[in-house]
């Protein structure tokens, strides 16, 4: 079994009850703050943006580590193609599988942050850009993580949607971030050979 992982920048630590409550508060901000972004664009750019940000808007509050269980998931469904919410699905079964094989005590097929390019995830994030050619688009975003001793780290990541029944949806993403990038370069081929390896 090979397992995908990147390198944390430091060893996570417990979080207390009042830090916890103000790591909600500052995500509650920094997505608002995106969310506000969107009313920078127009037409298919700013549905596109608004995907986007439905779509970090749940990862950044749930902020799970890995592949999503089946029920994380359902909150996905909404803002990604059917190509990718397959490609997920398979996953989640697959590492359910493999840790029903394995025990709970092995790690997970991939581990740190599956949406981004960092291990550790985004604290924030803005949509920057959008381009489209007929039903299929690219978005620059631009991530941003705070660790609790006040250490930043900053990159861009590609998001490519596909117009699906009159609406745009996340179908790929690109990791480019500053050498951050996962063990695959694209979100698409990380889920692909997660499900092989878990077979």
């Amino acid at each position: 079994m090979k397992i995908f992982s990147r390198q944390p920048k430091s060893a996570t630590s417990p979080i207390s009850p009042a830090l916890l409550g103000k790591s909600i508060a500052v995500l509650s901000i920094a997505a608002s703050a995106a969310l506000a972004g969107c009313n920078n664009f127009s037409g298919d750019d700013k549905q596109q943006a608004q995907v986007i940000s439905g779509f970090y808007d749940a990862h950044l509050k749930a902020h799970t580590p890995g592949i999503p269980a089946a029920e994380e998931l359902k909150q996905y469904q909404p803002f990604v193609s059917h190509a990718l919410a397959a490609l997920l699905d398979q996953a989640s079964a697959a590492e359910a599988k493999y840790h029903a094989a394995m025990g709970t005590q092995v790690p997970p097929i991939i581990e740190g942050d599956l949406f981004t390019s960092l291990f550790e995830g985004a604290s924030s994030y803005r949509v920057e850009s959008c381009d489209s050619q007929d039903n299929k688009a690219s978005c620059q975003v631009g991530f941003e993580y705070k660790s609790q001793d006040g250490d930043r780290e900053a990159w861009n990541d590609k998001i490519l949607l596909v117009r699906e029944d009159g609406h745009w949806r996340i179908d790929d993403i690109e990791f480019i971030g500053n050498d951050q990038s996962s063990q695959r370069e694209y979100l698409s081929d990380t889920l692909s050979e997660a499900i092989k390896d878990a077979q």
